[in-house]
């Protein structure tokens, strides 16, 4: 993504990588967005530890990702 790319962001396969920041940022949005992205043909794991799944949901529905639970 070229939002990510622009901050020189990088994962690394296999590894775990925490986002945090002010609350109202677009991480979550931002995120939910990278992670469906990067699931096209591999697994991706999207863990929130203050969203609920519906509230996860719900905003994938609105960003129109799919799988979205």
């Amino acid at each position: 993504m070229d939002e990510l790319d622009g901050i020189g962001w990088r994962l690394v396969p296999g590894s775990v990588t925490l986002i945090g920041g002010d609350p109202g940022i677009g991480k979550s949005t931002l995120l939910l967005q990278a992670t469906a992205s990067l699931a096209r043909g591999r697994p991706v794991l999207y863990v929130s530890g203050e969203e609920s799944l519906s509230q996860v949901g719900l905003r994938a529905r609105r960003l129109e990702v799919a799988d979205a639970p």
